[in-house]
């Protein structure tokens, strides 16, 4: 017997994610919460577990982890949630015990679970919030925000913590290099943060066409920014160099680009296999450069990135290119492979 509440996307191995019916309504066991879910959007990791698998998932499994809902039911003994309230969430949870767990870190928890990958995600009518994410207050509020953008919340942690590492008043100019989701996603944050000058690279098509189209001026072709960049960044080099591209060849040749004393944030990892960089360290010495890596966010980011969408939504929805159902989750990934698409969000 199938069920009325609706579909989800399963996975079950590369090239095999299914559309299937949610055969029973979830119910918020003790210390749970129950979310019904308004949109989710698609992560550039689950592009690449539909492709290529990712071993983190435990089959079959629910994807989706970027997105937001209402809270429809309280476990017992919840008391930091209410009913109704619609909320985002962090999405990877720290034991909450360990060493980084204790320094706020919960993203570099060498035990941490994550919703779509060790419980089941959003890409479903509900979703159900484990004990320890409830305790640990995983679920962020997000207010009358429109559900599109509140999906945006988790990607957009994910930045905020990347641009945290930069003091704000050090921060004038910034070269973005590769414009896919989370590229665009930084330099709108970094626009919203009042920084003139963003340069951005990309290979032509719809996402260098769409910067400009969004206002950003200076877009550049790979082969352009070595003969430019000192041109663009007053002959100094640039205060933040944001490398968003898993390219070996961007990520050895990036620090050249950032000014003394300036930083360089490796925001892409790179494959297993070709994860090795080979760079000039004379430019590292003798410019003092920092150059540091981050990864996913905590609930610190995520309220910052619905606060900083709360402040100016309309700077955000361009990045929302299709809105499509949970049922056509093939037909994303088309579009996706193809090129066409920033962000994708699924309705139920």
């Amino acid at each position: 017997m199938g069920s009325n509440l609706g579909v989800c996307v399963n996975y079950y191995a590369p090239l095999d994610v299914r559309i299937e019916p949610m055969e029973s309504m979830p119910k918020a066991d003790k210390g749970e919460v129950l979310v019904k879910i308004e949109a989710c959007a698609i992560c550039g990791t689950d592009v690449k577990s539909f492709v290529n698998g990712n071993p983190r998932i435990k089959p079959p499994q629910v994807m989706g982890h970027e997105f937001c809902g209402e809270i429809v039911e309280l476990g017992e003994g919840v008391t930091n949630y209410k009913l109704g309230q619609r909320v985002s969430m962090a999405t990877t949870i720290g034991c909450g015990e360990c060493y980084y767990c204790k320094k706020g870190k919960t993203n570099l928890c060498k035990s941490s679970e994550a919703m779509g990958f060790h419980y089941p995600g959003a890409m479903a009518p509900y979703i159900k919030i484990p004990e320890k994410a409830v305790r640990q207050n995983h679920l962020v509020d997000v207010g009358d925000l429109d559900p599109h953008l509140a999906a945006l919340g988790e990607p957009m942690s994910c930045a905020m913590n990347d641009l945290s590492r930069v003091p704000d008043e050090e921060l004038e100019s910034a070269l973005v290099m590769g414009l896919g989701p989370l590229g665009l996603i930084h330099a709108v944050i970094l626009r919203e943060k009042g920084v003139k000058n963003i340069v951005c690279v990309e290979f032509p098509g719809k996402r260098f066409d769409m910067a400009k189209e969004m206002g950003f001026e200076t877009v550049l072709r790979p082969d352009e920014i070595d003969d430019r960049y000192l041109e663009l960044s007053h002959g100094l080099g640039f205060d933040l160099v944001i490398i968003t591209a898993p390219s070996n060849s961007v990520q050895s040749k990036a620090p050249m680009y950032a000014r003394k004393g300036g930083y360089v944030s490796y925001f892409a990892s790179l494959p297993v296999g070709n994860e090795m960089l080979e760079m000039n360290s004379r430019t590292l010495h003798y410019n003092e450069l920092i150059l540091y890596g981050t990864s996913d966010s905590t609930v610190k980011h995520v309220k910052e990135a619905i606060d900083i969408l709360s402040k100016n939504p309309d700077g955000f929805k361009p990045l929302i290119t299709h809105v499509m159902k949970l049922a056509d989750f093939h037909k994303a990934m088309d579009e996706i492979k193809e090129g066409n698409a920033v962000k994708i969000i699924l309705e139920p």
